[in-house]
């Protein structure tokens, strides 16, 4: 799968400044949404797999996280913020980076393959830097696409 099919311009948001949580899991929805899956229905899945724990890795950032039934293709959304939020990470530090995910719920393999591709390009401290100073969508996809182009490929 290419990076452009997984994370495209349009679902990707930089320097919002939300109040919490709660606030970041209904923006990155909204993102995710379109005329099938509405925004209502993907935060209330999203809200749910929070629920069950933290999708936090630390390092101020989070990986939010959906399987969906009906859902034919993964598809992701970035969020930056220009502030940090609690959201139960495991260094308890404010989160800022969110990379949310919504796989189709056979798809197994491949969600856990694109999620360790994303923990492991997050993981990097230089690229998490870039990723906070990025200002533009193209400047997250460069960051970004390698690692999704072969997690998802």
């Amino acid at each position: 799968m290419r990076p452009s099919r997984l994370l495209s311009h349009d679902r990707i948001a930089l320097g919002a400044r939300l109040a919490d949580a709660d606030a970041v899991l209904q923006h990155l929805a909204g993102l995710l949404a379109d005329r099938e899956f509405p925004a209502a229905r993907l935060l209330q899945l999203l809200a749910r797999r929070e629920q069950s724990g933290s999708t936090a890795l630390g390092d101020g950032v989070a990986i939010p996280h959906a399987r969906i039934e009906s859902l034919e293709q993964p598809r992701a959304a970035f969020l930056s913020l220009g502030n940090g939020v609690a959201f139960g990470a495991p260094d308890g530090a404010p989160v800022d980076l969110f990379f949310a995910l919504l796989v189709p719920a056979h798809a197994t393999g491949e969600h856990l393959s694109i999620l360790a591709g994303i923990a492991q390009r997050f993981g990097d401290g230089a690229t998490r830097a870039m990723l906070r100073r990025a200002r533009t969508s193209a400047a997250v996809l460069d960051l970004l696409g390698d690692s999704l182009s072969g997690a998802a490929a």
